[in-house]
């Protein structure tokens, strides 16, 4: 923590460089890689401070989602947990966490002679996003001392009291959010829209009551009923939290990592998840309406001979699920042969890539059909608002037992799910399908036994909506053990119910009380017992 505290005392006044280009319909297109520039006090424009903030932001969930996505089997796992998730694995996440933290201070010193209100309370959001993130992750991290130029050593405080410490600072978030007459801003996300933010901080208070449920916190049914009831939550895709990423591909390079990784020179190291794209080729009674959305068959010829080396391995039951789809199992880290013109990739959604209609062709070609990287990343969508509703409508303690009903909740969140993915195509997702789909799961849900059948329901769905931003998956599977995900074949290293500490922190942070911590510690809220899920 001392390289952060350096950071926090010669730059209480401290801006990150920001390089964003505004189209013309008030999208921006994202350069994620970027470093902070230290400026002088006098030199902070809050405009820039606050574009700085949102685009940390990106870069924190971003890469947590990254960190987790092979783990939860979003994509293929290549190795063990251990090596998903390394001391090195959120030095990124963690970086950023202390950037939002230190330029919303800032803010908030500014404010104290400019009417920059509106400017705090969205860097309040994001930070208390940032902050519940990395509880979320680790479980632990230095907040109460961490923006202190004077403590070189600061300690970390428990989940739980960070938790306490964001749901307060949300409340005074929407308290600065709703003060009027003040500077205009320049804003990212919403473009100056106040009310979308307001939403976006009852949005995260919902997200944490459920995330915590297992907890019994005493406020959480009052609380979120109390959101439902003003309206101001997230519930249409036009409050959707999105980064949006462009085609731009030089100084900077605006388009979707994935897209700009497997698009270029040819798909690259990363396989798609065998049973992800199992659950949604296989789990209904028809393919998934997303599918062609979520993956991108370069080829829809089977793999034979070298190209398949998982083939008759037992350790490795899907190997192959048809149909053109080729990725691989989870864990399967066996010798990778010449595929990359033919193995199955990320596809338009969320990644900017191609929208597979049939008619494959490798993604360096000319004639494919891609959108050049203008993907998103979806931080925080109204499908998943709606997806912890559906959970927390349930009775306690599968949910909260809030206001509305589970099933509605439910419908309505797997038609946002289709309404965003198919909205960034000029190729609508076909209604007849959603509907036949949509219609089933409900039918399943109406003939679940029991809550934990119908939590079981819910969490498969949200899963697979999740695709694109991999932290709620994480954090739905450690709190429901749902979805089924199959038995793991890794057996030398236990499913990682958290990440571990940053190991530069480790390095810096010479207070004796901050040691690591272990894999298989739990974060406070998850209750559930030792070998829950693998």
């Amino acid at each position: 923590m001392k390289a952060i505290n350096k950071l926090k005392s010669t730059l209480k006044y401290f801006v990150i460089a920001l390089l964003a280009v505004f189209t013309a319909c008030e999208t921006t297109e994202l350069d994620i890689n970027l470093n902070p520039n230290e400026l002088n006090p006098s030199s902070a424009d809050p405009v820039l401070v606050l574009n700085g903030i949102q685009i940390q932001s990106v870069n924190q969930s971003l890469g947590l989602s990254n960190s987790v996505r092979d783990v939860m089997r979003h994509v293929n796992l290549f190795g063990t947990y251990a090596s998903a998730s390394g001391q090195g694995a959120l030095d990124g996440p963690w970086t950023a966490t202390y950037a939002i933290a230190a330029n919303t201070q800032l803010l908030e010193e500014l404010n104290q002679t400019q009417a920059l209100a509106n400017h705090v309370g969205i860097a309040q959001t994001l930070e208390a996003l940032a902050f519940v993130n990395i509880v979320d992750f680790i479980g632990t991290a230095p907040y109460t001392e961490a923006i202190n130029p004077d403590i070189s050593n600061p300690s970390f405080d428990s989940g739980e009291d960070i938790y306490n410490a964001m749901y307060a600072q949300l409340d005074e978030a929407i308290a600065n959010l709703n003060t009027a007459d003040q500077s205009p801003l320049e804003d990212l996300f919403y473009n100056g829209d106040l009310s979308k933010w307001v939403k976006l901080a009852n949005s995260l208070k919902i997200k944490m009551y459920v995330q915590s449920k297992l907890v019994n916190n005493p406020n959480a049914t009052a609380d979120v009923n109390a959101i439902i009831a003003s309206g101001q939550y997230i519930t249409d895709a036009d409050d959707d939290l999105v980064a949006r990423f462009g085609t731009q591909d030089d100084q900077p390079d605006v388009r979707h990592p994935d897209f700009a990784a497997h698009y270029v020179t040819g798909v690259g190291n990363q396989y798609m998840s065998n049973e992800f794209m199992d659950m949604m080729l296989n789990d209904k009674s028809i393919q998934d309406p997303r599918m062609n959305y979520y993956f991108y068959r370069q080829t829809l010829n089977d793999p034979t001979g070298s190209l398949l080396p998982c083939a008759g391995d037992s350790a490795f039951p899907l190997c192959y699920i048809g149909d053109g789809y080729w990725g691989r199992d989870h864990g399967d880290e066996t010798g990778i042969p010449n595929d990359v013109s033919s193995k199955t990739t990320f596809g338009i959604y969320p990644a900017g890539g191609g929208f597979d209609n049939g008619v494959n062709v490798a993604t360096t070609d000319g004639d494919n059909p891609n959108i050049g990287g203008a993907g998103i990343f979806p931080m925080v969508l109204s499908s998943t608002v709606n997806f912890w509703l559906a959970e927390a409508a349930l009775p306690a303690p599968q949910g909260l037992g809030v206001t509305g009903n589970s099933r509605d909740y439910l419908e309505s969140a797997m038609a946002e799910s289709f309404s965003t993915v198919g909205g960034i195509s000029t190729t609508p997702i076909d209604l007849g399908l959603i509907n036949t789909y949509t219609n089933e799961v409900l039918n399943n849900y109406d003939n679940a036994a029991n809550a934990t059948n119908r939590l079981e329901i819910i969490m498969e769905e949200f899963f697979i909506s999740s695709f694109g931003n991999s932290i709620d998956a994480y954090n739905g599977y450690r709190r429901t053990g749902f979805p089924n995900l199959g038995g793991s074949v890794i057996t030398n290293t236990d499913f990682p119910r958290n990440f571990l500490i940053p190991q530069a922190e480790l390095n810096s942070n010479d207070n004796p009380d901050v040691v690591q911590i272990n894999r298989t510690d739990q974060v406070f809220w998850d209750t559930n017992p030792e070998g829950f899920i693998n």
